[in-house]
């Protein structure tokens, strides 16, 4: 007994080490000098900056300026950051690198609708033999991916070496126990292996054509690390290029701005689980009570937490369907059924054809909750804190405060289970409301279909080094959450810091990490906050409250006034710069850049109105409500020259290309350059509204032709004058309506206040306005044409000596030798 028990111990502890290590990172030989840093603000403008640093306030931004070069980097038409980020990773033009904004129009047969620009939504994936190789991690993994037969063939070799050589047992001994060993390992490869699915009804896909620039240096024989890599998911990298994506990523219920819930016991709330209560467009209220369990015991809520469709059901009760159809069709066969059993599948069958559409899980606007996959979420009392347990795991929170991630494991019916991780906190206690944040991919156990970081390894690595997860929604911090009052600024600042600090020990990590040559670093908190703040920093916005404003806030180790937390936010950049600063060698090189910058958002332009009024897009004549200005509903495409959609831009109704176009290919020039003029021309109460105005085709030029319904720009970009942009009625195509005295439906107003939290903005405003910061601690003369987004990649290529691709807009910066 003692010396099966000796063995069989040790082996277990030598088979459990092994599952725990993570995987090798690539091996990978830094050139020891004269390596390339690039950090990225998301939204750090260079007024606000330039500003602070004459002001003394960033001193180490201010150093960069005197030794180095600094200035302001115009971005791309329209100056956002989907655009952006995808003009500095890949150097290419946004008709080049397919990602012209986060909106576009998408033509659906007779139909004008506005779509995402950036990413993909409602296509299968289909898994390859690659991907379901890789399907899982740790010992779980080797069991899905390894062929059972050869798995247990192995498990037996290795058991008997290590059971008769290293262990010293006799033969017999040795190979029974490795037999056995052997035997439990093909059963669990066996049942295992099925459990990882094939196909994916719906994931989200990257717009971007081209590789990065960190990428294109790693295949150049450039080690390169990317953290938070804005518009880089769904890739396939390269060798020796190891990247964790950013902005793009969605959550694991395949929403690209993040799925959030509160769980309110508030009377006024109507939304019993499951299905809930919208709170905008991301967020749903849950009302809960605290009762007493049926065996007794404290009070307690009992619900739980949702997450994706049970895509695997759904392709079960296909398969019932299917069957049931089958018999039917042999009529002798389901005639000899009886009539009590054929009634039962007929009925069955017309579930069944009920349900099916009900679980399509292919759009992502997809709120139904009783067909996702759910984690029992469990609230009790614990004397002044509340034990929350999600799933198999329990957290003692106090009212306020937040937890640490939670590891939340969602089982399918087929046996798979996802792993998603999220945070909460209490946000009040009378009444009791607990928030959930977003259930975000595990970076630790990566679905194949929707990594997070390339290789999956990589970000297994970083969250072992870290000793936790983290983030890895896309879309970082709660600007959804505080924009359709969900939650106040306060748990909105708790989070850009948390946010903003658990990037910055992946980057430090990563600054230790000697295996690169390039490292790209991306930081989104200067943009959210200054999304939502600008309402407390500008006095002059409509919905500025001078009383608010001066409210005091826990803010990275101060109490910060609401109108003093976008300054507070650039100190922080300025403090982050420091360290690499401080992190670097005399040969290295740093440079900053920012997608674009920001500027308050007061006033906003009804585009389609404004083009009614000046003829360009016309009414239908039996209009009957003001509701129909949604979606281009109101437009008479007969008669109709140009629409508005999405953030800033107009397209022709163009003969050939629109369902119903009427404006001829070689009218299109004039045209568009008659829309332009009036648009500088035109006046709000005097005030000016655009600087800038241009016809898309001229500026950028890909691989499909303009005119086409492939091209991936509008026709014409407006540049929008400070405090204006384009209203959030435009955005969907819609317009304001009015009904005249007469009762007639009538165009209506041409501007209108910025009624909403999200108070400042850049998206449609004139690029040269809302530029972004361009720092380099060598000297880089900016260019006539000043620094570009499009600067940067052929920029970091020279100074590592790596092949300029074919498709870069323009040349490397002087001094990047």
């Amino acid at each position: 007994t003692m010396i099966l028990h000796r063995p069989l111990a040790l082996l277990s502890l030598l088979v459990l080490a092994l599952a725990s290590l993570p995987a090798p990172a690539f091996a990978q030989g830094g050139s020891g000098g004269g390596r390339v840093v690039v950090l990225g603000f998301d939204g750090a403008d260079w007024r606000t900056t330039e500003a602070m640093m004459d002001a003394g306030e960033l001193p180490n931004l201010a150093k960069l300026r005197e030794e180095g070069s600094a200035g302001p980097l115009v971005s791309t038409d329209p100056a956002e950051s989907a655009a952006g980020w995808a003009a500095i990773n890949t150097g290419a033009n946004p008709a080049r690198n397919g990602v012209p904004s986060f909106i576009d129009r998408k033509i659906e047969g007779t139909r004008v609708v506005p779509g995402f620009a950036h990413v993909g939504t409602g296509e299968p994936y289909e898994a390859t033999e690659e991907d379901l190789a890789g399907a899982s991690s740790g010992l779980a993994g080797l069991l899905v991916d390894a062929n059972p037969l050869a798995l247990s063939l192995v498990v037996l070799v290795v058991g008997f070496v290590v059971f008769r050589f290293l262990l010293r047992a006799n033969a017999a001994l040795a190979f029974v126990i490795s037999a056995l060993l052997g035997g439990g390992a093909y059963a669990l490869g066996s049942n295992a292996a099925p459990t990882a699915p094939s196909t994916i009804p719906t994931y989200v896909s990257n717009e971007v054509r081209l590789d990065g620039f960190w990428v294109e240096a790693a295949r150049a024989g450039h080690p390169s690390i990317a953290l938070q890599a804005p518009m880089a998911f769904d890739r396939p990298g390269a060798e020796g290029a190891r990247t964790l994506y950013g902005l793009g990523v969605p959550d694991v219920r395949g929403s690209v701005n993040g799925d959030w819930a509160i769980y309110s016991t508030k009377t006024l709330a109507t939304g019993r689980p499951p299905k809930g209560e919208s709170i905008g467009s991301t967020g749903t209220r849950f009302r809960v009570d605290f009762e007493t369990p049926e065996g007794g015991g404290p009070e307690r809520i009992d619900e739980f937490v949702y997450g994706p469709v049970d895509f695997t059901r759904a392709e079960a009760l296909q398969a019932r369907l299917d069957a049931i159809e089958a018999m039917q069709a042999d009529e002798s066969a389901w005639a000899e059924m009886g009539f009590k059993r054929t009634s039962e599948l007929s009925q069955e069958k017309r579930d069944l054809e009920k349900t099916l559409p009900e679980m399509d899980a292919t759009s992502l606007s997809y709120k139904p909750y009783r067909y996702r996959v759910r984690a029992p979420l469990v609230v009790a009392r614990s004397g002044e804190a509340y034990d929350v347990t999600i799933g198999s795991e329990t957290k003692t929170i106090g009212a306020g405060e937040w937890s640490d991630f939670y590891t939340v494991r969602f089982p399918f019916e087929s046996g798979f289970e996802l792993s998603a991780i999220t945070r909460v906190k209490v946000l009040g206690e009378d009444p009791f409301e607990l928030y959930v944040d977003t259930l975000q991919y595990d970076p630790r156990d990566q679905v194949f279909w929707q990594r997070t970081s390339n290789p999956p390894s990589f970000g297994a690595e970083m969250a072992a080094r870290l000793g936790a997860p983290y983030e890895t929604l896309g879309w970082g911090c709660m600007t959804n959450q505080l924009k359709d009052r969900g939650v106040e600024p306060g748990p909105f600042l708790e989070d850009v810091q948390f946010t903003m600090e658990w990037r910055a020990k992946l980057m430090r990590e990563a600054l230790t990490d000697g295996d690169w040559e390039v490292l790209y670093a991306v930081f989104s908190t200067t943009d959210r906050v200054q999304h939502m703040m600008y309402r407390f920093y500008d006095p002059e916005h409509p919905m500025h409250d001078a009383e608010m404003a001066e409210d005091t806030y826990p803010f990275f180790g101060e109490e910060v006034a609401l109108k003093d937390t976008i300054p507070a936010i650039y100190r922080q950049m300025d403090a982050v710069v420091g360290e690499v600063m401080a992190a670097l060698g005399p040969e290295d090189t740093l440079m900053l850049c920012a997608d674009h910058g920001f500027t308050s958002y007061r006033r906003g332009m009804n585009v389609n109105n404004w083009l009614a009024e000046e003829g360009y897009l016309v009414l239908k004549d039996d209009l009957s409500s003001t509701g129909a200005g949604s979606v281009l509903g109101a437009v008479d495409w007969s008669r109709t020259r140009a629409y508005g959609l999405g953030l800033g831009m107009i397209y022709l109704n163009l003969e050939g290309r629109e369902p119903e176009g009427i404006v001829a290919r070689a009218d299109a020039d004039a045209l568009m350059d008659e829309i332009c003029e009036r648009f500088l021309a035109a006046r709000d109460g005097g005030r000016v509204v655009g600087t800038r105005a241009v016809k898309v085709p001229d500026l950028y030029q890909g691989d499909e032709e303009w005119g086409t319904a492939e091209y991936p720009c509008s026709d014409i970009m407006l540049g929008f004058a400070e405090y204006y942009r384009t209203s959030w009625t435009t955005v969907d195509g819609s317009m304001d309506l009015d009904r005249a005295e007469d009762g007639a439906i009538v165009n209506g107003a041409l501007y209108a206040d910025n009624d909403s939290l999200w108070s400042g903005d850049h998206a449609s405003n004139d690029p040269n306005l809302v530029s972004g910061i361009f720092f380099s601690n060598r000297p880089m003369p900016a260019p006539e044409t000043g620094y570009s987004v499009f600067h940067i990649a052929p920029t970091v290529l020279s100074l590592v000596g790596a092949p300029l691709p074919e498709h870069l807009e323009l040349a490397p910066l002087r001094g990047a030798e």
